[in-house]
């Protein structure tokens, strides 16, 4: 007996009835639903009986309406259509009709019921659909719920014969999803074969639980003074999922991060650090917040192993994240996270020269959440990050990703221009009061030196602005890669 409804969070799946024919024409006439179909002409109560008869009541589609859980209110509609029982597969659809029902996460959450029903319920091994390449929140969807892009379809003409390019989409049942690691790497010949048998040994170890994953593993050389790339040249040449990036100058963390990015080929992207302070035996935590729904998941520490420097200056960069890039006060930020593949696509769009990963984070998604992993003491060696560069690296934070400190220097400029204004009103209803009060001149030059310094720091912040502007236009590249090794890449070099 097939499920009468699927339950999840946020929505219930209930099966569509005939009496939900006047509720379907209404939402597929809307012109932002009738947009995304190939199909553009009015529809009409007829034509929905007519699928009934042909198709739902057949067994050729199945369809379901779309209800918000908490009053069953229904918000759209989800369905298979051609059902082929011989080939166990069908084409997926989907629309939200209900206009304030779009951007509550309802899709996402219909979409992996929906499959998950398909794979299970329905006995399907194979799921299809085409959805227009301009759709960019369908298809964020569609990848949450593991569907791989497959090909583009060029110019697809509509019913109304407008013509469109389409993303043909499929999702198999058992394939196991991939997860990409990226480790940016600087003064870690020593620490790296540990963290990459570590990482090894925790996909094996999900394997044997049954949460297999196929995984590969992008190590970037930040230009490392020492012998760090030829660690990873040899880490490359004994296993085939290892990729080494050496970049042909030292460009930072985050730029080497964003050119990880550029190399992986997983549904999902898991950064570390290669120090083994990060605990790679834990990424199954990171994974499973994964596989629950958020978008992308921070590992959080109880108890930081970093010195009282660098936990100082991770506390000034919580800090700034919170005011100046909006980031929820509950949320804990990190050098180790989880993100979905469109999250990693989206941060690749961002080209300029000062990538700031948290902020490319953060103006993505807002399903983030944290889970709690060990902090380690570091084995070998010191931290590579110095005072001066903490300070760039919070300094980057807020001038590429907010306007906020221009507000705030236009603010203090006028509570300058107010202060000196009510001074000199004071200064001349006390020469009124008092004839005999001498003209003070330290208070004069205290005044000038405040002012001044004052106007020397908004303008060099106002300089630092158009400067990045300025670097920007001359497509500084974020990193330049030198060589590639591993999966079989030969010499080459790249800019981004």
């Amino acid at each position: 007996m097939r499920k009468i409804r699927i339950e999840g969070k946020k929505v219930i799946l209930r099966r569509m009835e005939r009496t939900d024919t006047e509720r379907i024409v209404t939402w597929r006439n809307k012109e932002r639903v009738r947009g995304h179909f190939i199909y553009r002409e009015a529809f009409t109560p007829k034509g929905h009986e007519h699928w009934m008869e042909t198709m739902v009541e057949t067994g050729r589609a199945e369809q379901w309406i779309i209800c918000e859980k908490k009053e069953m209110r229904p918000v759209g509609s989800v369905y298979f259509r051609d059902i082929d029982r011989e080939k166990k597969e069908a084409e997926y659809g989907i629309f939200l009709g209900e206009d304030d029902a779009v951007g509550k996460g309802y899709g996402s959450e219909t979409a992996r019921l929906a499959v998950d029903y398909a794979f299970h319920e329905m006995g399907l091994a194979r799921l299809v659909l085409r959805v227009f390449t301009d759709n960019e929140a369908a298809v964020k969807s569609y990848e949450q719920a593991g569907f791989v892009k497959e090909s583009v379809l060029q110019a697809v003409e509509c019913s109304d014969g407008e013509k469109k390019d389409m993303f043909f989409m499929t999702l198999e049942k058992g394939r196991r999803r991939k997860v990409s690691f990226v480790i940016p790497c600087y003064r870690s010949e020593a620490t790296l074969p540990k963290v990459v048998a570590e990482i090894q040994s925790a996909m094996k170890e999900l394997g044997r639980r049954g949460q297999g994953y196929r995984y590969e593993i992008v190590l970037v050389n930040d230009s490392s003074p020492d012998d760090t790339f030829g660690t990873i040249r040899r880490l490359a040449e004994e296993d085939g999922r290892i990729k080494g990036i050496n970049l042909a100058k030292n460009f930072g963390q985050h730029a080497a991060l964003m050119a990880g990015f550029h190399y992986v080929s997983g549904d999902i992207v898991v950064c570390l650090d290669d120090d083994g302070q990060t605990p790679a035996d834990e990424v199954g935590k990171l994974l499973k917040g994964i596989e629950e729904g958020s978008d992308v998941v921070y590992a959080k520490y109880e108890h930081k192993k970093h010195s009282m420097f660098r936990n100082f200056g991770s506390r000034v960069n919580e800090e700034m994240a919170k005011a100046m890039l909006g980031k929820p006060r509950d949320l804990y930020v990190s050098s180790y996270f989880a993100a979905r593949r469109f999250v990693v696509e989206e941060m690749k769009r961002y080209t300029n020269a000062y990538p700031y990963v948290i902020g490319l984070v953060l103006r993505t998604t807002k399903r983030i959440s944290n889970v709690t992993v060990n902090h380690r003491e570091r084995e070998v060696g010191t931290s590579g990050y110095t005072f001066g560069k903490l300070l760039a690296l919070w300094f980057n934070g807020f001038t590429a990703f907010s306007v906020k400190p221009l507000r705030i220097a236009m603010v203090i400029g006028v509570a300058c221009s107010c202060v000196g204004f009510l001074y000199g009103i004071y200064t001349v209803v006390k020469k009124f009061i008092n004839p005999n009060v001498p003209m003070g001149f330290s208070s004069l030059m205290a005044a000038v030196v405040f002012m001044g310094g004052m106007t020397m720091v908004m303008l060099g912040l106002v300089g630092e602005y158009v400067g990045r502007m300025y670097i920007s236009m001359n497509s500084s590249p974020q990193f330049v890669v030198r060589e590639i090794v591993g999966e079989g890449a030969g010499m080459q070099e790249e800019k981004r």
